[in-house]
């Protein structure tokens, strides 16, 4: 089975296993990617006529296929063969240059190489036989200064000169032969490829070949600066780049092979694909092959025309219901399994489905949208054994599985589905979705807020009542002494709204934490703390669970819960800060649990202000180290008073740490810990530093 597809000169090198662990090479020399272009018939005919003397076009065709979801029948377009995937937009840019734009619609434009080969050959490319994995990675000093000192591969470090290092980097690294390499950073690949050719030592591929794919790239998303590292090839080999794989930090290689499954969008694409990215792959291949519908190049649908009182419903988000700020004993949680996409398969909820033009029902709450009651959409097709599955895997989870490799591909399935479940909804809403519309974003939350409104009075009406509420969970506790037992109401609610409403935790007690400053009597919705009558905590929003609070305050947080689970005694939490903030002026605390990480959103020329950003962005480049917009940087606090680079020391950096800096941090943890007691920061300063501490630092 071929596990990767590689381009060279134009023509596509397919790599596969074989039963006896063999790697074999074939050239498909006929290849030829394919796009669609849609419009008025004669038009298409001048413009084969135009295409016909290209060199870049390797043939042309009529076929039929449908160009819409909701299509009723197949429509003429033009099939265009080119002679390699780099010809692709030259050839839409010209065709827009020439004819008047708008005038075609264009098809299967913006695929990727590799997916676009399987996808058109049909072919998954998921082996049937393991992989032989090679894991490299180098410091990010090292690689800055181009030294292989410390390069590792499979937890074997290599010392040396560069010369020395990589005779034993590729006496091993042709011994394991690996199919499938994951890496730290990807210029890693690209340094010991190029001090290999310099002193004639080898090559990483199987063929004499190394390719930057695409460079390095800095975009906004959803408020957020991303980093996109730069992407290269190996022939023969899978590389997958931890530094640029979103999916790869929340599942494991065996989830993205699930995926892979799903998608027939190769390993190495998919890897550093987004989430929105792998959807969209398995939406494609279900439309090519199971409906013959082909995907647009750009989602040209608008948002239609609505009143005003209209568009003002439309635009409102899912419902919530404010906590009360304080510690609530006997609280139990329940959640609605995958509500949005269970939503979007219930409610038939599909570009095509919504204000479809054969049915006026005004289904959908408040907006008086219709639904489609005669065909089943499109999006609940692609979700449902998403969400079926998902399922299917958890209970196999907890019914136990003795295998292991059975294990880590079932736990990584359900973390990989997950994130696709999670990016549904908001991804029918984003403008560049394939098969997305923005009346179907509006239609889902409009049923959100329906089910959770008549969720609370179900459980009102049982003798429950609501003490929070958010996306798709409620906390509850008794409102008279003997209500109606909780797993009968969760059946009841699961029978009213049609999805299962899952009782997942009895808390003996929840902390909602109080928003900020003035608003400390209004809790804030997704910060709470709490302690399971099964055993342990559950938390979320406060510092224990935020990826850039150190390892130190992280830890101390965690205790300072222990401590306050005694009864909720403020004092024994006061007492740890105190015994924390001993250990740090006595320079007891370990530098590494310190480290704090974070990203730069600009380019160290572009800050106007000069925090800690820019002194991590200083001292990076004082070793030779260029961050880019996006990047994760790592450093503790070395003089927090000082505004220079010495304000901190970058990661690999040993050194003295900022105790004040470090006190202030615990102090923070603390609040978030005592605030839902009515005790806030000044409080546990005078406590812990007493009554005439200077609060200018906090």
């Amino acid at each position: 089975m071929v596990f990767k597809v590689d381009f060279f000169n134009g023509k596509a090198v397919l790599w596969s296993k074989n039963s006896s662990g063999e790697v074999e090479k074939e050239v498909d020399k006929e290849y030829c990617p394919r796009i669609y272009v849609e419009g008025p018939k004669s038009d298409l005919f001048k413009m084969r006529h135009w295409i016909a003397g290209k060199n870049s076009v390797v043939a042309t065709c009529f076929e039929e296929w449908f160009t819409d979801l909701g299509a009723n029948s197949k429509d003429d377009v033009l099939r265009i063969d080119l002679k390699s995937n780099e010809e692709i937009m030259d050839l839409i840019h010209e065709l827009n240059h020439n004819f008047r734009r708008g005038k075609f619609r264009f098809y299967h434009i913006s695929l990727s190489p590799q997916f676009r080969y399987c996808l058109q050959n049909k072919i998954n490319p998921r082996p049937d036989e393991s992989l032989d994995k090679a894991k490299i990675s180098l410091p990010r000093k090292n690689l800055a200064n181009k030294n292989l000192d410390g390069l590792e591969m499979n937890e074997e470090i290599f010392h040396g000169s560069n010369t020395e290092v990589l005779r034993k980097f590729i006496e091993e690294f042709t011994q394991v032969d690996p199919d499938l390499l994951m890496v730290n950073r990807g210029q890693v690949l690209e340094l010991v490829q190029s001090e290999l050719e310099k002193k004639e030592l080898g090559s990483l591929g199987r063929l004499k070949y190394f390719q930057q794919l695409a460079g390095e790239n800095t975009i906004m998303t959803y408020g957020k600066t991303v980093h996109s590292s730069a992407r290269y090839n190996v022939p023969g080999r899978i590389i997958v780049d931890k530094s640029n794989s979103f999916m790869l930090g929340e599942t494991t290689i065996e989830g993205l092979w699930d995926l892979v499954d799903r998608s027939w969008k190769p390993l190495q694409e998919l890897a550093w694909g987004s989430i929105g990215n792998l959807l969209t792959a398995i939406e494609i291949r279900k439309a090519y092959h199971e409906k013959s519908v082909l995907t647009p190049w750009k989602n040209w649908e608008g948002e239609t025309p609505k009143k005003a009182s209209t568009l003002h419903k439309a635009d409102r988000g899912g419902f919530i219901f404010n906590p009360e700020p304080e510690v609530h004993e006997d609280v139990h949680e329940v959640d609605f399994a995958s509500m949005y996409p269970n939503i979007m398969i219930t409610r038939n909820i599909s570009p095509e489905t919504v204000n479809c033009s054969c049915c006026t029902n005004s289904e959908v709450p408040e907006l008086d949208f219709t639904i489609c009651q005669k065909n089943t959409g499109f999006i609940p097709e692609v979700l449902d054994p998403l969400v079926t599955d998902r399922r299917d895997y958890k209970n196999e989870r907890d019914a136990g599985i003795q295998d292991s490799e059975r294990e880590r591909y079932v736990n990584g399935a359900i973390d990989a589905i997950k994130w696709l479940l999670v990016t549904c909804f908001g991804y029918m809403g984003h403008a560049h979705a394939s098969y997305g519309a923005i009346e179907c974003h509006q239609a889902i939350n409009a049923y959100a807020r329906q089910i959770m409104r008549e969720s609370k009075e179900i459980f009102e009406e049982n003798g429950w009542r609501v003490k929070h509420g958010i996306i798709d969970s409620i906390w509850v506790s008794k409102a008279e002494e003997n209500p109606t037992d909780l797993d009968k109401v969760c059946q009841e609610v699961s029978n009213h709204v049609g999805i299962d409403l899952e009782h997942e935790h009895d808390f003996e007690w929840v902390g909602f934490v109080p928003r900020a400053g003035q608003e400390a009597n209004i809790g804030t919705l997704n910060r709470y703390f709490g302690k399971k009558q099964s055993g342990g905590f559950k938390k979320a929003g406060i510092e224990t669970e935020q990826s850039s609070t150190c390892k130190f305050i992280q830890e101390a947080q965690k205790e300072m819960i222990r401590k306050f689970d005694k009864n909720q005694d403020s004092k024994k939490v006061m007492e740890l800060v105190k015994e924390k903030c001993r250990e740090l002026e006595n320079n007891e605390v370990k530098f590494e649990d310190l480290v704090i990480h974070t990203k730069t959103t600009k380019r160290l020329e572009n800050y106007s202000v000069n925090n800690r950003t820019v002194a991590v962005l200083k001292k990076a480049r004082y070793h030779g180290i260029e961050y880019k917009p996006g990047q994760e940087i790592s450093y503790v606090v070395r003089d927090d008073s000082t505004k220079g680079m010495n304000r901190v020391n970058l990661e690999f950096e040993e050194g003295r740490y900022d105790p004040e800096f470090y006190k202030t941090q615990l102090v923070r943890a603390a609040e978030s810990i005592l605030s839902p007691e009515g005790i806030n920061r000044e409080d546990i300063k005078s406590e812990v530093y007493g009554k005439n501490i200077s609060l200018k630092n906090f």
